[in-house]
C-alpha cells in the first residue's frame, strides 16, 4: 500500500507531491478506512487516522525518468496532521479489505509478479544530511547497493508477529569520546526491538533514556516528549566528538554481534513548527512505556543500512558507508523459486554463480590445470635428463674399460709376449686369444708361428699339433695318435709305434719370430697305407681331452 499525504484543492480532488497527481476522474474509489498504523506508539498515532483507499496507476521515481509502474495498486490519500510525509508499504502480504472479496496484492508483490523486480525483497538507508554533500536516502526494490554499506555475516530472523517481523536484540548501548577516554553503558540489559522505517525516533527503554540524558546534558520536554539541548551543551559535545554504538544480536546473550557506531552529529537533529514554536535542537530518542514500543526508526537508518528478504525470512544490518564519489552498485537477490528452477534446468542442485564469480572459477581451473601440467613436463624433462647422464656415465666407463682391456691384437700391431698371431691353413690371418691353464707354465703350451708355424698345445701330457701347408696336426693320448693336415695329408688313428706322440715337456711357448716345431716323419710303407685310407677325414674336427681340432 502507498500512503500519501494530500490537501485538498477547490474542487475536493486530491493531489501528492512527489509521486504523481492524483486526478479526481481515474481513481477507483474503494472506501474509507483506519490507517491503523503506529497504533502501539500511544500518543504518536490513533484510530482516528483515516484514509481514502483506491485502486489507480502507480509510478516510482520522478515523471518520464524510466521508474517501474504499477497499474490497479493501493492507494490510500490522508488527511491528518500526524503524518506530514507519504510512504511506501513494502510488506508483501496483500491488503485486507472488507468490501473486497479478493485481497489486492501489495506493490511488492505487483512488482515481481510483472518480473519487474527478482524477489520481494529490498535494501534501505534513510541517509544523512550530516554526511559528505548532504548524503540522500536509498531504496532498493528486488535487491540492495552494496556500495552503501559494510557487509557482515550476521543474519536475523523474521518474528512470527507479521505486523512486527524486523525484530532483533539490542544487547547492549555504549558511549565513547572520540579518545576513548570516557566510556559508558548507555543500556546495560538486552531488549527486544523493532526495526520501522516509518518511524523517525529510536525508542528505548526508560533507563536508557535516562543515560542518555545524562552523558549528553539533555532536557527532557513533557509537552513534545522529546529530548532538548542547549547551545553550551551542544558546543561541547561538538568539541569532544562523542559516538555511541549499539551492540545488536539474534539472541539476548553471547552469539555473533553487529556493531552500528553512530557519530554525536547523527542525534543532532532540529525540531520545528508544528510540534515546536520555533526550530530547536533535540536528540531523536522517545521513552518506551513498554517492550511493544522498543523502535528502532530512520534515526538509526542514518548509519546502519537494512536488507530484508521476505522470501527467504531473514534481514540483515550493516554499518552504513559514505565513500565520496562512490557508483552504486545494484545487487539482486534471486528469488529461491528462480534459484530452485535454474538448478533444475541445469541439472545442478544449486544456485547458478554470478557471471564474475563463475569467470573467476574458470580462470582458476586453468591456472591450475596450466600448472600441473607444467610440473608433469618438468617432472620427466628431468627424469629423461638423469636417464641421459646415467646413460653417458656407463657408456664413458665402458669405454675406459676397453681402453684398458684390449683381448684381441691385430697381426700387424706389437705383440706382447705370450699372445701370438696365428696363421691357420686356410691362408686367413685371425687374431688369436691365448690364455693359460691355472696349472704350471711347463704343463700347458701354446705355440703358434706366421709362416709355416705349428700350434701346439699339452693337455695332460697330450700334444695338439696344427700346422699349414704341409704340416699335420696331431693330438694323441696314451699311445693314440690322430694326424690332420692340408693339402693331401690325411688324418691318420693307429695304436703301434709308427706314429709318434711327443711329450709336453719338449714343447714350449715360443716368440713368432719363425720357429716351427719339428715332428719325426715315418718312411714305412704302412704309414703311407694307413694315410692313404683316411685322406677321406680331412674336414673332420674331432675332441679329445677338451681340445677341438680343426683343419
Amino acid at each position: 500500500m502507498v500512503m500519501l499525504s494530500f490537501a485538498a484543492d477547490h474542487d475536493g480532488c486530491a493531489f501528492m507531491g512527489f509521486m504523481k497527481q492524483l486526478q479526481c476522474a481515474p481513481w477507483d474509489f474503494v472506501d474509507n478506512f483506519a490507517l491503523g498504523v503506529e497504533l502501539n506508539l500511544g500518543n504518536y498515532s490513533n484510530n482516528r487516522d483515516y484514509g481514502r483507499y483506491a485502486f489507480d496507476t502507480l509510478e516510482l521515481g520522478y515523471p518520464g525518468s524510466g521508474g517501474a509502474s504499477v497499474n490497479h495498486s493501493v492507494i490510500a490519500a490522508i488527511e491528518t496532521k500526524d503524518f506530514y510525509l507519504g510512504y511506501i508499504g513494502l510488506s508483501p502480504y496483500p491488503i485486507n479489505f472488507t468490501t473486497v472479496d479478493i485481497p489486492p496484492p501489495s506493490l511488492l508483490s505487483q512488482l515481481k509478479t510483472e518480473e519487474q523486480i527478482p524477489s520481494l525483497s529490498y535494501g534501505y538507508s534513510a541517509g544523512a544530511q550530516y554526511r559528505l554533500k548532504q548524503t540522500l536516502g536509498t531504496l532498493t526494490l528486488g535487491g540492495y547497493d552494496e556500495s552503501r554499506f559494510t557487509p557482515n555475516d550476521v543474519s536475523f530472523t523474521f518474528a512470527e508477529d507479521i505486523s512486527r517481523d524486523l525484530v532483533l536484540v539490542i544487547q547492549s548501548i555504549e558511549y565513547s569520546d572520540a579518545e576513548n577516554s570516557t566510556k559508558q553503558l548507555l543500556l546495560s540489559e538486552s531488549v527486544l526491538t523493532f526495526i520501522d522505517s516509518t518511524v523517525p525516533h529510536i525508542w528505548l527503554p526508560r533507563e536508557a533514556c535516562d543515560a542518555f540524558e545524562s552523558a549528553f546534558g539533555l532536557t527532557y520536554d513533557n509537552a513534545t516528549h522529546l529530548y532538548f539541548i542547549d547551545a553550551d551543551s551542544h558546543d561541547l559535545l561538538e568539541e569532544r566528538n562523542p559516538s555511541v554504538s549499539f551492540i545488536l544480536a539474534e539472541g539476548m546473550e553471547g552469539g555473533e554481534t553487529v556493531n552500528i557506531t553512530f557519530p554525536y552529529a547523527s542525534f543532532d537533529l532540529t525540531v520545528s513548527s508544528p510540534i515546536v514554536a520555533r526550530p530547536t535542537r533535540y536528540f531523536p530518542i522517545r521513552r518506551a512505556d513498554n517492550a511493544t514500543q522498543h523502535t528502532l526508526g530512520r534515526a538509526f537508518l542514518q548509519e546502519a543500512y537494512l536488507t530484508v528478504d521476505y522470501e527467504r525470512k531473514n534481514f540483515s544490518v550493516s554499518q552504513a558507508a559514505f565513500v565520496e564519489g562512490a557508483t552504486s552498485k545494484l545487487m539482486p537477490i534471486l528469488s529461491p523459486d528462480a534459484v530452485s528452477a535454474n538448478a533444475t534446468s541445469s541439472g545442478q542442485g544449486s544456485s547458478a554463480l554470478p557471471t564474475p564469480v563463475m569467470a573467476g572459477i574458470i580462470v582458476g581451473i586453468v591456472a591450475f590445470c596450466l600448472l600441473v601440467i607444467g610440473a608433469t613436463v618438468t617432472f620427466f624433462w628431468k627424469r629423461r635428463r638423469a636417464r641421459m647422464r646415467l646413460a653417458a656415465q656407463q657408456a664413458q666407463e665402458t669405454s675406459k674399460e676397453e681402453q684398458y682391456q684390449k683381448p684381441e691384437l691385430d697381426s700387424t700391431s706389437t705383440i706382447p709376449p705370450g699372445e701370438l698371431n696365428a696363421e691357420f691353413g686356410d691362408g686367413k690371418y685371425r687374431p688369436p686369444e691365448v690364455e693359460g691353464s691355472p696349472g704350471p707354465r711347463g704343463d700347458v703350451a701354446e705355440a703358434e708361428g706366421q709362416h709355416g708355424g705349428t700350434e701346439m698345445e699339452g693337455t695332460k701330457g697330450g700334444v695338439e699339433m696344427a700346422g699349414s701347408g704341409g704340416v699335420a696336426e696331431m693330438d694323441g693320448s696314451k699311445g693314440r695318435a690322430e694326424m690332420n693336415g692340408s693339402g693331401g695329408v690325411a688324418e691318420m688313428q693307429g695304436n703301434n709305434g709308427a706314429v709318434q706322440e711327443l711329450e709336453a715337456a719338449h714343447v714350449y711357448e715360443l716368440p713368432a719370430g719363425g720357429v716351427t716345431a719339428k715332428v719325426p716323419r715315418s718312411d714305412s710303407a704302412l704309414e703311407r697305407i694307413r694315410i692313404s685310407r683316411l685322406a677321406g677325414f680331412r674336414k673332420k674336427q674331432e675332441t679329445n681331452g677338451g681340445v677341438e681340432r680343426g683343419d
